[in-house]
């Protein structure tokens, strides 16, 4: 009896502390073209205010990475692979990114960058979550 006892209020504290996550932006990226690999980041507000910039190491397409910023209502991101870790969207004679790329709210635009309305998403709470699915201009 003890030991069921025991263990009911260790799977209580356990549902807690998973339930305490972070505030701020969760995000997963798929396609890349290697892994490991680096993501560039960058949080914008409605008005095209940025929020947050950065660079993250991600080791599989699995792994989940985390921005510890305070999101607004809306919000856009951008993200690229820095496969080189040039610390730059690389790009080419025409301009076009050489690197792969993704928009929030699905707003991948051929040769260049959405309009930060068509990017905006809807912050779900303190702590948000979001896919990106890496792509080149050939794709």
């Amino acid at each position: 009896m003890k030991t069921k006892k025991f263990l009911l209020i260790f799977a209580c504290w356990a549902s807690t502390l998973a339930a305490q996550e972070k505030p701020g932006l969760y995000f997963t990226c798929a396609e890349a073209e290697q892994y490991p690999t680096r993501i560039a980041y960058e949080i914008r507000d409605a008005n095209d205010k940025r929020l947050a910039v950065g660079f993250e190491d991600l080791r599989s397409p699995n792994d989940t990475l985390h921005v510890d910023v305070q999101l607004p209502e809306r919000f856009m991101v951008q993200v690229y692979e820095d496969a080189n870790r040039n610390d730059k969207l690389d790009r080419g004679l025409f301009t076009q990114p050489l690197e792969r790329y993704d928009f929030s709210n699905k707003a991948w635009v051929f040769l260049g960058k959405p309009d930060v309305a068509d990017a905006l998403v809807k912050r779900q709470g303190p702590a948000h979550y979001l896919h990106f699915q890496l792509k080149d201009v050939l794709d």
